[in-house]
């Protein structure tokens, strides 16, 4: 079977509830947090040791792909760490996440990610609803969360840009679940998945030569394994991205500027609209082990 079709925001929970009560030894489920419209921000830790490194995806509702995929990479690790494997006959699973842990949030706008999938009217509170509708975007063209912002460009960086009166950094409770969690571990690197092109971005920081140096460093690592194009975002540099990266407040650059760790966002591009809820196997496999290679790596 090489396609299959994205998990509900109800599997992606208790999946990661599951695994942690089958693989309790080196999983750890927890939930971070509450969305406006009281969903819960569930994750995963994977591992054992001090230092960890986070994988996120689902920041916007249009992102449907790289949530089921990171569910696919937590079952393959911890099916690799039972049976003692090697995946690709290079990582030592069993040996990496003895050393290291893996916090995994498959789905941070669990409100947008519902609304795509069923409409506003999943939306429990009644004012958000009718505001939601009063927009007049479809539900499948819909990236914000319940109270319409954008969690993309919500974050409190020093180029944060505000586009609307009244609206602050950090607004949400979606970001700052995020941002605690950033503050909660000793963080050595954030991957964050989403679509666009075939590209992996490192984030430079301003007057950071050896973080910056180990940023390229890593990614060099990450797209030798990928095959994809990379490429470096300076955060002092403000420039229009399909990707929504321009105008500040995204989480990659919270984290490379606030945390100053490597801080990467990996891409592959949008599927067509008839093929939008279709996860490929072919495409999972050319991101799957990512995060084990950047452990391998530091």
């Amino acid at each position: 079977m090489t396609e299959t079709m994205a998990c509900t925001y109800e599997t992606i929970y208790y999946t990661l509830w599951e695994a942690a009560q089958r693989y309790g030894q080196v999983a750890q489920f927890r939930v971070i947090g509450k969305s406006h419209d009281d969903r819960m921000i569930p994750m995963l830790e994977l591992g054992g040791g001090e230092e960890c490194i986070f994988c996120l995806a689902g920041l916007c509702g249009t992102d449907r792909l790289m949530p089921t995929y990171l569910l696919w990479m937590i079952q393959e690790y911890t099916k690799a760490w039972e049976c003692g494997w090697n995946l690709e006959d290079i990582y030592d699973v069993r040996q990496l996440l003895a050393d290291w842990k893996i916090c995994f949030i498959p789905v941070l706008n669990p409100d947008g990610y519902e609304i795509y999938e069923k409409d506003y009217t999943v939306i429990r509170n009644p004012i958000y609803r009718q505001m939601l509708r009063m927009q007049e975007t479809p539900c499948r063209e819909y990236v914000c969360n319940a109270r319409g912002m954008d969690i993309q460009k919500n974050f409190p960086t020093n180029y944060y840009s505000r586009k609307r009166i009244h609206q602050q950094p950090a607004s949400e409770n979606e970001t700052k679940a995020l941002v605690r969690v950033f503050q909660e571990y000793t963080g050595r690197g954030l991957l964050s998945f989403g679509h666009s092109s075939r590209r992996i971005i490192y984030f430079r920081q301003p007057q950071s030569f050896c973080t910056n140096q180990k940023s390229y460093r890593l990614a060099r690592h990450l797209q030798r394994r990928a095959g994809f194009r990379m490429e470096k975002y300076n955060l002092e540099t403000e420039k229009q991205d399909a990707s929504g990266l321009s105008g500040g407040g995204s989480p990659e650059r919270f984290y490379a500027e606030i945390c100053r760790q490597p801080s990467f966002r990996i891409e592959i591009p949008p599927v067509p609209d008839e093929e939008e809820d279709v996860c490929s196997l072919e495409e999972y496999q050319e991101i799957h082990t990512l995060p084990l290679e950047y452990l391998f790596s530091l």
